[in-house]
């Protein structure tokens, strides 16, 4: 075969060149990926966990761009994470398993270049920030790749909505479905039409195990939006009695935010038994890495809090930092150890009682929490902690009679099969009113 023939084969058959320019071997869902970015000029694909969208978004890019002369190809994500941390590194791991990819193509981190035509044959990532880092790419072969689609926002997908006007554009568009509004959201409901649409599921996928999908399953229940999303691939039902919808948590994983304000720490205590004791804590809306521990003595809750405490003076700050303790049962015994090193500490540590009175919109000091979390999702960052999210998103409430907002009980949780959300409640023990929400929360 020629080198015009080879060439001509590999645009019409990126499976064929993923197999032998790249090395790889895709499952059949995505060579159907591969072979609709091909043929179509607009493709959308929701799935669940660990189906490879990422690689194939990769992958994507790697036979787009030395086939086609002078293409272009932005990519973009919804965070930083996403996009530095994961679909671009994703890119080099492949050239590096390619010589002929590696003597055609520099990588860096900002780019990566058809060799000796570095400023006009190129894919770059975009930041998903502002709109106007995807404006301005044109010519007469551009694809945009948008890894993790649903967390994109509005106002970038319709610059690159608009960018499809010009002939020879095409759009990629691969992710987990958790919005319910959007462009990804809509490629599958009013825009079908406009678009080749797949959903993957993990079920079906050699690259996910049996295990990891009844785990899912029996966790939180396979009529859950936690299972449709993760496993499925399909957009949440987004229940009424969902207090927190899974579209919102979502939007909060990974958000950039100020690293500025006062920290605030929350301890959900637990001793033994399947329950976990949670530390989670957060500077302004920014929430970092949680401590989770399984069967220790308060004793050892209360310590893990002073290395907390001692982590955040490691950074500089010098004010008192308020720690929120779920004082019911054994958590009185972490509020005394912890008050009796609260002047050498300086924290102010504050008892908490989630079924303590709540408000006249809420029936208890629970809901009262939870109503704030659900109030400044967002605006907060969540750590990537797919426990939290999903514990944020199963937990149902009621309207009783008064009219006041009651969550549903952590017994009532248990016998659906789901989990004690400690880690949703330490969150919310992070976010617990503290004073003037304008001064303390940024």
């Amino acid at each position: 075969m020629g080198a015009t023939e080879a060439l001509a084969h590999y645009i019409r058959n990126p499976e064929a060149y993923v197999r032998d320019i790249i090395g790889a071997v895709p499952t059949e869902q995505q060579a159907e990926l591969l072979r609709a970015v091909a043929t179509e000029r607009a493709v959308a694909s929701r799935s669940g966990h660990g189906i490879g969208k990422t690689t194939v978004a990769a992958w994507a890019i790697l036979w787009f761009l030395p086939l086609h002369p002078y293409a272009r190809v932005p990519c973009t994500a919804p965070t930083g994470h996403q996009l530095d941390d994961t679909l671009w590194p994703e890119v080099r791991y492949w050239i590096d398993r390619s010589p002929p990819l590696q003597s055609l193509l520099e990588w860096t981190k900002t780019r990566l270049s058809v060799r000796g035509y570095e400023e006009t044959w190129f894919a770059v990532p975009r930041s998903a920030a502002k709109p106007e880092n995807l404006q301005g790419f044109h010519g007469r072969h551009v694809l945009f790749v948008v890894d993790e689609a649903s967390g994109v926002e509005q106002e970038i997908m319709e610059v690159v909505e608009g960018a499809l006007t010009n002939a020879g554009a095409k759009l990629l568009m691969t992710g987990n479905p958790t919005r319910l509004s959007g462009t990804f959201y809509d490629a599958f409901h009013k825009d079908r039409g406009h678009y080749r649409t797949f959903t993957f599921s993990s079920i079906d996928s050699p690259l996910v195990s049996d295990e990891y999908c009844e785990r899912i399953a029996t966790r939180y229940g396979r009529d859950s939006d936690v299972y449709r999303v993760r496993v499925l691939g399909l957009f949440p039902k987004g229940e009424p009695d969902t207090f927190i919808r899974l579209d919102e948590a979502e939007g909060a994983r990974g958000r950039i935010v100020p690293d500025r304000g006062a920290w605030f720490i929350g301890v959900d205590v637990a001793r033994f038994g399947d329950d976990e004791t949670v530390i989670y804590f957060r500077r302004g809306f920014n929430v970092q890495e949680p401590v989770v521990r399984h069967g220790i003595a308060t004793t050892w809750t209360a310590g893990e809090v002073v290395n907390v405490v001692k982590w955040i003076r490691a950074t500089g700050y010098e004010d008192t930092i308020e720690v929120r303790v779920d004082d019911t049962g054994i958590g009185g015994a972490v509020t005394d150890m912890l008050n009796e090193q609260s002047v050498e500490l300086d924290i102010d540590v504050i008892p908490v009682n989630f079924g303590a009175a709540g408000d006249e919109d809420h029936a208890d000091r629970a809901a009262l929490m939870w109503g704030r979390l659900k109030e400044f999702m967002g605006e907060m960052s969540l750590p990537d902690d797919e426990q939290l999210l999903a514990q944020l998103s199963t937990r149902k409430y009621k309207i009783q009679p008064d009219g006041r907002i009651k969550l549903e009980r952590k017994e009532d949780m248990k016998k659906r099969g789901l989990p004690s959300p400690d880690r949703a409640d330490a969150l919310a023990l992070c976010f617990d009113e503290g004073g003037d929400v304008g001064v303390s929360w940024v």
